[in-house]
């Protein structure tokens, strides 16, 4: 489905406010506020436009954030999790990368090629190093440049000739995308993770927990997930941006227990840990939440899952903070069970 909250619409601007609610909180902890830009993009759909628009002004009203009551505009690409783009509120489906050229260029490659493009930010690229990170190696002249060509074409036939002349710039040695032209939720999340940490450092943690959700909500799955090449040249700034996210949901989550919520501390760390089993930090917050609550079964669970990540053995590696508190956990129970509750 080319937009997944169509299915959230009935519920979205039902006449049982419970209902929206409900649904508001469902659509949000599942999409984050990419939730807006889809149903922004259902606003020119002639169909579904005044759904949306109601459903639009529901979840503000719920949920506290800002809405803007007008149709996406612009191009939005989407890096964590499966790799998507999206010019104005159509989405480039992944068969239409590779019809350009009568289907001569492969659309993998083609999308890699943009994929790439994104990743290098302004500076832009050399096409020596756009071959080795599409082909893996060197490539002849002319498959780069039908691959370039195709490129092209896939950005004029979703945003017209003017976009894409502005938005790909390209000479003999260099090839860039305007930074002005597209946002990323890659970059969003580490401008918004960088304004969490200058906030907590200068106003407190509680003062940027606001930022450290919107980071947590907007991380899907791993950076350039699916691209061709990816592997290679996506892994130390995929890897920069999860630590990102497992620090923001360690903070969320410290501050949760802090104040008494212990059902919604466990949420957090469940959500880190989907992600990332093995951040020692989150674990030992939701041993100790799940230990509070009373769920043996959801500590055993993801103190297997961190095993397993880990490749740790317990019975050796008895010193590991995560082994040494769930066994100090465990014991407590068992003293528990035995002097009678």
């Amino acid at each position: 489905m080319s937009n997944p909250v169509i299915l959230y619409l009935p519920l979205l601007v039902h006449s049982d406010v419970a209902v929206q609610r409900q649904a508001t909180t469902i659509l949000l902890t599942h999409y984050g506020n990419r939730a807006l830009t889809y149903l922004r993009r259902l606003l020119d759909d002639p169909e579904l436009a005044d759904q949306a628009r109601l459903a639009l002004k529901n979840v503000g009203e719920i949920s506290g954030l800002r809405v803007e009551l007008r149709p996406f505009r612009g191009v939005y690409v989407r890096c964590l999790g499966d790799f998507q783009v999206f010019i104005d509120s159509r989405m480039i489906r992944p068969d239409e990368w590779g019809q350009s050229e009568g289907g001569k260029a492969g659309g993998r490659k083609v999308q890699s090629m943009f994929a790439y493009l994104v990743h290098c930010g302004v500076e832009g690229v050399t096409r020596g190093e756009i071959a080795e990170a599409v082909w893996g190696s060197t490539t002849s002249a002319s498959s780069f440049a039908r691959t370039l060509t195709a490129l092209r074409q896939v950005l004029q036939q979703h945003g017209g000739e003017e976009l894409a002349a502005s938005l790909l710039y390209t000479d003999r040695q260099r090839c860039a995308l305007n930074p002005d032209l597209y946002q990323s939720d890659a970059d969003l999340l580490e401008r918004t993770f960088d304004l969490a940490t200058r906030t907590a450092n200068t106003q407190g943690v509680e003062a940027a927990l606001s930022f450290y959700q919107y980071v947590l909500d907007l991380y899907d799955g791993p950076y350039m997930e699916g691209v061709v090449g990816a592997q290679e040249w996506a892994a130390e700034r995929g890897a920069r941006l999860l630590s990102n996210v497992v620090l923001a949901g360690e903070r969320l989550a410290s501050a949760a227990l802090h104040n008494g919520q212990v059902e919604q501390c466990l949420q957090y760390c469940q959500r880190v840990l989907a992600h990332e089993p093995r951040a020692v930090g989150v674990l030992s917050l939701l041993l100790r939440a799940g230990h509070r609550l009373g769920l043996p079964a959801e500590i055993q669970r993801a103190y297997q899952r961190y095993l397993a990540a880990t490749g740790i053995n317990p019975r050796r590696k008895r010193d590991d903070p995560v082994v040494k508190l769930y066994r100090k956990l465990s014991e407590s129970v068992e003293d528990r069970s035995s002097n009678g509750g």
